[in-house]
């Protein structure tokens, strides 16, 4: 799999583009007046302590007070791949008017805050660096035992004490020496985020993670990248003058859109994003998915469609879903839908066509950069799964609540004659 990185940039907008093979797989968008903040850590002051709730809201100078939970609160964890905290009451740690040093884990979302942890997390393109919680962690989707254990033991000698580190998908089969660099260059952010720690107005910004187009072309060779093209002028310089500090062979790669035409036009991805936003999305069977999305959860449903097949109705339902399960896969990532997702396929007999969609599902999942968790199908049919929530979803960035109707998608219907 290849992909191609378009950033588009416009006054007031800027569009990031992730192609897999040729196809929309990811939309990031950011407004000119308001940037994502994932990743960037803090110097806080705890505004307010609630033991009744168990969390705490932290003044980091952003629109809204940051959440705090007591399970993000340190110490807490054994390890840093760990969500099992200590049994702590978050009034006994922490209290109103004192300093802390936070990281975000969420941006602002709706009418919510940012999330913030205590436990700080530093990643790199092979390990991520957790600073204040000892451990090794190895990432699951490596799966040769042999490779975990080599790479455990080379991860060992070079984790200082006191430190966590865990190592990345990327890192399979790679050399002491990259990770030994990789490591190094961790620690040494690390130290440079202590001594901006000691003294400073609060709440004030300690270190600003790399922006997406930084983060990719610095993971270029890992992810497969193709190409990345750029329609700014100065953004293009500043990202070469990014790598040649970080990934210099990544260079090459970077190309500049000079063209008197719209990039997303040109790349013929404006209809990927038009059909990220509908409700109805079709096959190339001729079947095709409805989205409904609601405040507790998203149903997705699968229908055949046009789609009659030419054998058998067992054998259309299952084709129907098999390529339902990769397009809703994508369609998730390209929506940024999150938190609890229901899929209603078509009903299935045989208990071998429900096992491969499920498979097809899972693997196709692998691809998202956020945590996805499949919890299997109920006895009703229904496919439960849940996505890690990050960001706001596409759509809340690119639409607005119709006045009309308040966003349901319906009018009031009139039974009054017209004179």
């Amino acid at each position: 799999m290849t992909r191609e990185i378009l950033v588009d940039r416009k006054p007031k907008l800027k569009r990031i583009a992730i192609l897999e093979d040729g196809e929309l797989a990811e939309l990031h968008v950011e407004c000119a007046d308001k940037t994502g903040i994932v990743g960037n850590i803090y110097r806080g002051k705890v505004e307010k302590v609630f033991p009744g709730m168990q969390c705490a809201f932290v003044d980091i100078g952003a629109d809204r007070n940051a959440y705090l939970s007591a399970e993000e609160v340190l110490p807490v964890r054994k390890q840093p791949y760990e969500k099992k905290p200590f049994p702590l009451k978050i009034e006994s740690v922490i209290k109103p008017g004192q300093e802390i040093t936070v990281q975000v884990l969420k941006d602002e979302i709706g009418t919510k805050g940012p999330k913030v942890t205590m436990n700080i997390a530093l990643p790199g393109n092979l390990a991520v660096l957790y600073p204040l919680s000892p451990g090794i962690g190895i990432s699951k989707k490596i799966k040769s035992e042999s490779e975990r254990e080599r790479l455990k033991n080379m991860v060992k000698k070079l984790c200082p004490e006191g430190m966590g580190i865990v190592v990345r998908t990327a890192a399979e089969g790679t050399a002491p020496s990259e990770m030994e660099k990789c490591v190094r260059e961790l620690v040494e952010i690390w130290e440079i985020i202590r001594k901006k720690e000691e003294k400073g107005c609060v709440p004030r910004c300690l270190y600003t993670e790399p922006d997406l187009v930084q983060r990719l072309a610095r993971s270029g060779a890992n992810l497969n990248i193709k190409h990345i093209v750029m329609n700014d002028r100065d953004e293009f310089e500043s990202l070469l003058e990014y790598l040649s500090h970080t990934a210099p062979e990544m260079k090459a790669k970077v190309r500049f859109f000079s063209a008197d035409y719209d990039l997303f036009r040109f790349y013929r991805v404006d209809g990927a994003i038009r059909e990220a936003l509908s409700r109805k999305v079709w096959l190339k069977s001729g079947g095709y998915l409805v989205f409904d999305q609601t405040e507790a959860l998203t149903v997705i449903d699968v229908n055949t469609g046009k789609f009659t097949g030419k054998n058998n109705q067992d054998e259309t339902i299952f084709k129907t879903n098999c390529e339902a399960a990769r397009v809703i896969s994508r369609q998730i990532r390209l929506r940024d839908i999150s938190g609890i997702i229901l899929i209603d396929f078509i009903d299935m007999k045989d208990r071998t066509h429900k096992e491969e969609v499920l498979s097809i599902l899972k693997e196709e999942c692998r691809k998202d950069a956020n945590q996805v968790f499949i919890a299997g199908m109920t006895n009703l049919g229904l496919v439960e799964m849940t996505r890690k929530k990050v960001r706001n979803p596409l759509r809340e960035i690119l639409t607005e609540p119709c006045p009309k109707c308040g966003g349901t998608g319906r009018v009031t219907r009139s039974f009054h004659d017209n004179d």
